[in-house]
């Protein structure tokens, strides 16, 4: 953002808020240059998806002098980072975390005035109720250490077989066989989405975990619709078919009589949105691409938001806790922004049933959690706001990871299609996918990509 929608921003009555940034930031860009191409159907770049990826990408071209929209199918920027009104204020119900040793990120944050606090290293363990015993934090760290270790031995010894295959076997009446189960649930469903018999060693070894995590007290879903505020953006703009014409592509937008013609297309959808065949190709995708699609479905993450006054669990702001392994595994983010709300993330299955019943769901899991991990009565919580990323046909899911076997497929997806569309998305990362780095840095890259392309300068 600019230093005049900085200014705007400020100057707006309240406190500095994330409805000040955005209101500011429209404000004083209404009357951009960027804005003059709002009406215009030929374009350098058509950037399609306005999440972090495209929001990167975008960002990227439009400090490059070429036309270029992008192209958002729903209501607002962000893609699954979204922060809505809930429970009386303001909640991030998606991704809410960043890694905090990601530069470009949080040097976009920092020149739009947008404040991101860093939190503490990993998740605190809890046993029935109560912090773990320094022996459990070195059982859970020894299982995690060694499951990550077996993981790449497998990938580097050419073995690219399910996950749950080469993971560390408890010893019957070990101390740190819950603890290595806990580390299962890390890896896999609270991690990925997914079951771990279902990942691939490879696409797993290839993932690089986050230094440690920051946030955004506005919000991260805030964040980045600030960070896309005086963007050239058309949302509501679902984009259903793309057609292959020589130097120029064509797409058509649902609802819009005209096309849209690009000499360049970044496609920054989520990868199961395009699996789904939510968009048209004309010709049809290449084989070899749309198999590595299929290859590397979504997991499935949801989350459950409510509100725990007096603060009956004793933590500090925005601790993250994870329980031993039990029957509802789920990891907790305490007192957020140091107020009354608390955020559960579920997996895979209990992901599934929430986005399915919704609400419902979402309160019996949450009830069911904390009564098992800290004996706290049902009726401690009465209402809850949920996620329904797996329900959301602009969605779709949560990261795409590999099936085992197929660890190598995601380097397909660097490749660009047609000579002129180029993907973006976390999924294209081959070493941060499932992340928000992993998505910004591939929209970077893939304006990159279109750039050289162009070569010649603005049209």
């Amino acid at each position: 953002m600019s230093e005049r929608a900085i200014r705007a921003a400020r100057a707006l009555p309240g406190p500095l808020s994330r409805r000040r940034f955005l209101a500011g930031a429209s404000a004083a860009l209404l009357a951009g240059p960027a804005l003059a191409q709002s009406g215009a159907t030929d374009v350098d770049v058509a950037i399609v998806g306005g999440g972090a990826a495209g929001i990167a990408a975008a960002r990227r071209i439009a400090g490059s002098g070429h036309s270029y929209v992008l192209l958002e199918a729903g209501p607002r920027l962000g893609g699954r980072a979204r922060t809505v009104e809930a429970l009386g204020m303001e909640v991030d119900l998606g991704c809410g975390l960043l890694p905090r040793d990601f530069h470009p990120l949080l040097a976009a944050a920092d020149a739009a005035g947008v404040a991101v606090t860093d939190l503490s290293n990993g998740p605190r363990l809890y046993v029935e109720g109560r912090e773990a015993k320094e022996s459990d934090y070195d059982h859970f760290l020894a299982a995690l250490g060694q499951a990550r270790r077996d993981i790449r031995a497998a990938a580097d010894a050419g073995k690219d077989v399910a996950v749950a295959t080469v993971m560390p076997k408890p010893e019957p009446g070990s101390r740190s066989g819950p603890w290595e189960a806990t580390a299962a649930d890390m890896l896999g469903p609270l991690g990925c989405g997914r079951g771990l018999n279902t990942l691939s060693t490879l696409d797993l070894a290839l993932r690089t975990p986050p230094a440690g995590n920051a946030t955004s007290p506005v919000g991260v879903g805030a964040m980045l619709q600030t960070l896309g505020a005086w963007l050239n953006l058309q949302t509501d703009a679902p984009v259903t078919q793309i057609t292959h014409g020589g130097r120029v592509h064509a797409l058509r937008v649902e609802g819009q009589r005209g096309l849209i013609r690009a000499r360049a297309i970044i496609l920054a959808v989520p990868a199961p949105v395009i699996a789904a065949g939510a968009i048209k190709f004309n010709p049809a995708l290449p084989r070899r691409l749309a198999q590595a699609f299929d290859d590397c479905p979504a997991g499935a993450l949801e989350q459950v938001a409510f509100l725990l006054p007096g603060n009956p669990l004793r933590l500090e702001a925005d601790e993250r806790i994870l329980p031993r392994a039990g029957k509802v595994p789920a990891l907790l983010r305490g007192r957020v922004n140091g107020t009354d709300l608390h955020i559960l993330t579920f997996g895979d299955g209990p992901a599934r049933e929430i986005a399915a019943k919704g609400k419902e769901a979402g309160l019996r899991l949450a009830r069911a959690f904390l009564g098992e991990a800290f004996a706290l009565a049902p009726e401690t919580v009465t209402e809850v706001a949920c996620s329904a990323w797996t329900a959301d046909p602009l969605i779709r899911g949560a990261m795409a990871a590999a099936r085992p076997g197929k660890g190598a497929q995601r380097r397909l997806f660097e490749d660009p299609v047609q000579t002129r569309i180029f993907l973006a998305g976390e999924y294209t990362s081959t070493d941060s996918w499932g992340s928000l780095a992993g998505a910004w840095e591939s929209g970077e890259v893939a304006a990159a990509k279109a750039l050289a392309l162009l070569g010649d300068g603005p049209s």
